[in-house]
């Protein structure tokens, strides 16, 4: 097992040399207090009665286990034979629980992440009559925040969860399709009952969802997880409104970034690979032509009196 794994990471490594920030990103909800899609898409969701919550400098969205979820929209979003999907969830029930997903059994196709007695799953139709289960053997039930990543590889499916590859399964349709076309896009609720009765709904927190039409590498997953981790760590410290603004933010074209006092400071811009990809020092403020910048989420540190600040930047 330990030799399959290490062969794993190493396709999955030189699989592909365009990192995350060019990938098909197709939906990217970010739940930072609101529940819109800043992926190119622009697919919004409609909340019903999730809450959004803030801990220090981290926004999530909290759903109760009863009436809780998020819908956004019916589109299929360009998914064929390919895709990804990234999401952050912290919970302590060992219920089973709708995370994400786009599904249709009637259809026989889409995709799901759920949690059941404590274990992630990766779960879904490929177009061949068959309903796949893949399972984490640990539990991420722990009251801790947890990485989940699906990747559907035309017939390969693989489990990721805290960038180590959990799981894999060779499905059979030889030419899949998880598309879906007449059930919502679905965060924290089945969009059926279960089984007749049980939405699923989920109980606990969930963060940071995105899905590509395209299969990530373990590097880009594993980026994706650190910058999430460097954004939300205790030091550096969080941009403040009364220090430092930066605006329009998620932006398109260009950036401001302007402090409250005259003084001399440095910018560096990391996209989710961790690579540098502006940098200047400047004073009072700055404008940062995003122009060039591709979709996606980056890393903003500035450097002000010897001190390190922090935000996460979203680029559409």
């Amino acid at each position: 097992m330990f030799m399959k794994k290490v062969i794993l990471i190493v396709l999955f490594t030189i699989s592909k040399i365009v990192f995350s920030q060019n990938a098909n990103l197709v939906a990217y909800f970010p739940l930072d207090g609101d529940v819109n899609d800043y992926s190119p898409l622009h697919i919004n969701g409609v909340n019903h009665n999730a809450v959004p919550t803030q801990s220090n400098t981290h926004y999530f969205y909290h759903f109760n286990g009863v009436d809780s979820y998020i819908y956004a929209g019916y589109d299929n979003r360009g998914i064929a034979n390919k895709l990804s999907v990234s999401v952050w969830v912290r919970t302590t029930s060992n219920s089973l629980m709708w995370v994400v997903g786009h599904y249709n059994h009637v259809e026989d196709r889409g995709f799901q992440v759920v949690m059941q007695n404590g274990h992630a799953q990766l779960r879904g139709r490929d177009s061949s009559g068959n309903f796949y289960i893949l399972s984490d053997n640990d539990t991420i039930n722990d009251g801790q925040w947890h990485h989940i990543v699906g990747l559907y590889d035309n017939n390969q499916w693989y489990l990721i969860v805290d960038c180590a590859i959990k799981n894999t399964l060779t499905t059979q349709a030889n030419i899949p399709n998880y598309a879906v076309y007449n059930k919502p896009f679905s965060i924290s609720k089945y969009p059926d009952l279960y089984n007749g009765i049980d939405p699923m709904i989920f109980d606990g927190d969930i963060d940071d969802i995105r899905v590509y039409n395209d299969v990530l590498t373990l590097c880009e997953i594993c980026s994706i997880r650190s910058m999430r981790d460097s954004v939300t760590d205790s030091e550096p410290r969080q941009i403040q409104n009364n220090k430092i603004k930066i605006f329009p933010n998620p932006s398109k074209n260009k950036v401001i970034i302007k402090l409250s006092d005259n003084k001399k400071a440095d910018v560096f811009i990391y996209d989710m690979t961790g690579k540098l990809v502006f940098s200047k020092d400047f004073i009072k403020f700055i404008n940062v032509n995003t122009r060039k910048f591709s979709s996606g989420e980056y890393l903003v540190v500035v450097m002000l009196d010897d001190k390190k600040y922090t935000s996460k930047l979203i680029i559409y």
